[in-house]
């Protein structure tokens, strides 16, 4: 029997108002520069104290579900305790997402869906990349932007997975990396696309994640719109929170998340649905039965938190960590 679990979704908002000038104060465009500029150095701050590693995706697997999910939120718990309202200042993270501002059919809801160990898992390994009795659902090549590894790649643990990613450069300097489509993936999006706003939302890089989604949704008529790392709320370099209130025009309550990284519903858990981590299992089902649950579940859904909440009662398990 599912639980009744009835929680008051309180909205992370952020204070406008404090920017705003006061009655008879005028408009000094610089001094709010300034302003939010202090706000961004203060959020960093905050970030630094976050000494933790998240959990590796290979630790949300069938059969650790309880261990992961435990761990994980304990992290959450210390994430939400810095001001997350101060990220979205910055205004790289609306970069290319759209506004949904009477654009949106009456009714319908956004589906998000993260890209790596969620639909696919990409194997950045040289060695295997040209071994033929390793069989690839597809090998893409794409070129990383100039500079990318010292924009975005700053801690030890995204060094090495830069020296890794340096490692796959040919003599174009292009990357080659094999990638495996999870079971049932292209009819998923198929199908879901009939009933939902569907978009992709990653934390991996544009050029990467763009190749993925142009072999996935060659006619570009499924997918409609795509998110990167730079939408995301950055901790780090190690966190990375895809914070739904970057998305303008639609009520939050009619966006739902997919990913196999419960770090990535940070501000709204209840906006999530978790599923394990994919690297090639050819028994693995499980975006058949997440097509079940959205259709049956979300679909006509007055509000997609209440019913997630009542199945996976992530902000339950949340606040019994902090009794």
């Amino acid at each position: 029997m599912l639980s009744e679990i009835k929680l008051s979704q309180e909205e992370l908002t952020l204070d406008i108002e404090s920017f705003k000038p006061q009655e008879n104060e005028a408009v000094n465009p610089r001094k709010t520069e300034q302003k939010i500029k202090k706000e961004l150095k203060e959020f960093k701050k905050q970030c630094s104290s976050i000494e933790f590693n998240p959990l590796c995706s290979r630790e949300n697997y069938l059969g650790n579900y309880d261990n992961y999910l435990k761990t994980a939120l304990s992290h959450i718990s210390a994430l939400r305790k810095i001001n997350l309202d101060l990220a979205l200042l910055n205004n790289k993270l609306y970069e290319g997402v759209p506004d949904f501002t009477n654009k949106l059919q009456k009714g319908k809801k956004i589906l998000l869906l993260d890209l790596d160990e969620t639909l696919i898992h990409s194997d950045f390994s040289l060695e295997y990349i040209n071994d033929k009795n390793i069989k690839y659902d597809k090998v893409i090549k794409f070129k990383e932007r100039e500079n990318e590894f010292e924009e975005n790649y700053e801690d030890y643990y995204d060094m090495r997975r830069k020296k890794i990613r340096q490692s796959l450069f040919n003599e174009e300097k292009e990357y080659k990396v094999g990638i495996f489509v999870r079971n049932g993936a292209k009819t998923f999006l198929t199908e879901v696309s009939k009933y939902f706003e569907v978009g992709i939302f990653t934390a991996s890089v544009k050029e990467y994640a763009d190749a993925i989604i142009d072999y996935l949704d060659p006619n570009k008529n499924l997918i409609k719109f795509r998110l990167y790392r730079n939408n995301c709320i950055n901790i780090n370099d190690k966190f990375f929170i895809k914070d739904l209130r970057i998305i303008q025009g639609v009520d939050i309550k009619d966006i739902i998340l997919l990913d196999n990284s419960i770090y990535s519903f940070t501000t709204q858990l209840n906006n999530g649905i978790l599923v394990n981590s994919f690297f090639n299992d050819k028994n693995d089902i499980e975006l058949s039965n997440v097509y079940e649950y959205l259709i049956n579940y979300l679909l006509k859904a007055d509000d997609v938190r209440t019913i997630n909440e009542q199945f996976f009662s992530f902000e339950k398990l949340l606040n019994d960590l902090s009794l």
